[in-house]
């Protein structure tokens, strides 16, 4: 597998460049209030929307404030919203090799590898996905996640 390498916080992660559409560096993105806590926001790409997650706090972590380029993924849905991290600093491509990988069971994280004398955490995209899709579709039509269900 190949994988974007990328630095988030002082850790170092790694997503299937295949589930990857694009990488924007000097993301600017608004807040949204009432938001879930790992939703940094929203951000215009070419008329779609992509919600942003911050992976920091995903992760149980404080923002970082250098957070500023994302990791645009694939649509899995035929509507416009996409979903992507805020990260600080993208990498490069590295090899994952699967008999390499230490598995996990971890929330989020697939397991760990060593390459190029760094170790990293393998994101699973589909679960990050996952669980916030409906906060996300929710934004996209304009509204609040919080609001009640009718």
């Amino acid at each position: 597998m190949k994988g974007l390498s990328f630095l988030s916080g002082n850790e170092w992660f790694v997503v299937d460049v295949t589930l990857v559409q694009k990488v924007i560096h000097n993301m600017t993105y608004t807040p949204i209030p009432a938001a879930p806590v790992a939703v940094a926001g929203i951000a215009n790409m070419k008329g779609g929307i992509i919600t942003l997650l911050s992976l920091s706090e995903l992760l149980g972590y404080e923002r970082s404030p250098s957070a500023v380029s994302a990791v645009v993924f694939k649509s899995l849905t035929k509507g416009n919203n996409q979903m992507g991290l805020l990260i600080e600093k993208p990498e490069d491509l590295i090899t994952i090799n699967e008999d390499e990988m230490i598995m996990l069971e971890a929330p989020f994280i697939l397991g760990l590898v060593e390459s190029k004398e760094k170790l990293y955490r393998i994101l699973d995209v589909d679960s990050i996905i996952n669980r916030y899709k409906e906060a996300s579709d929710t934004i996209a039509q304009g509204g609040d996640e919080n609001e009640e269900k009718n």
